[in-house]
């Protein structure tokens, strides 16, 4: 076996109660870490299907450790497979991210991530075999038309909700996913977001998921990349 220290999340250095990980601490920041036996990282594949796989099974673990903390202080999560050489390393890191990693935790305290994914309202089924050619067509120019008021209206959408929130992000989307986005919302102004997503949605007629709340996942860019 080969031991590592993986790092989970930056913090700031307060009584935060953990069961398993500790933090190292230094100049009012703390990292949180655990040590890890590496092997348990050898030889993941990252489009791995299966929920209760290695991989699936240590980003589950990762983002435990992460919640844990951000229940009780602001959290920049890091990248998953974050590990250092040791505590040396991460007081170093933590030195040279200092002003950064600050910034950052300023940024998102007191708010948590909502995610919203909006999809296409299902069609209307229709026998093809009992429609003409001339109404065929009209169909289709009836259905490009509809998926084009949707397009825009998933961008009304968050145009309108990234207005009302700390900040917001647009994820790539496929298939009949209009609108994949995540939100920076004040805890004091989760309600009203809601209900702004209630009525947006509602008027326009498109079907909306919310996830949440996480971790500021999408919106801390803090990484360790000389780890």
């Amino acid at each position: 076996m080969s031991f590592g220290l993986y790092a989970y999340a930056i913090t700031r250095d307060s009584a935060i109660d953990l069961i398993g990980p500790s933090l190292i601490r230094h100049r009012g920041l703390a990292l949180v870490v655990a040590d890890v036996d590496l092997d348990r990282f050898t030889g993941l594949e990252l489009d791995e299907p299966a929920e209760d796989g290695p991989l699936a099974v240590l980003v589950r673990e990762h983002d435990a450790v992460v919640r844990a903390v951000f229940e009780q202080e602001p959290v920049l999560p890091l990248r998953f497979g974050t590990v250092l050489d040791g505590t040396d390393a991460a007081r170093r890191l933590l030195d040279a991210r200092h002003e950064e990693a600050s910034a950052w935790l300023g940024r998102v305290a007191g708010r948590r991530e909502w995610g919203l994914r909006l999809r296409t309202a299902a069609r209307e089924q229709v026998d093809l075999d009992q429609v003409s050619g001339t109404a065929y067509l009209a169909l289709r120019r009836q259905r490009l038309t509809a998926a084009e008021d949707a397009r825009h209206a998933a961008a009304t959408v968050h145009q309108t909700l990234a207005q009302k929130v700390a900040e917001s992000t647009r994820r790539e989307h496929v298939g009949d996913v209009l609108l994949e986005a995540a939100y920076l919302v004040d805890t004091d102004a989760e309600e009203d977001f809601h209900a702004e997503v209630r009525r947006l949605t509602g008027e326009l007629g498109l079907p909306a998921e919310i996830t949440g709340p996480w971790p500021p996942y999408s919106f801390t860019r803090v990484e360790f990349s000389d780890a």
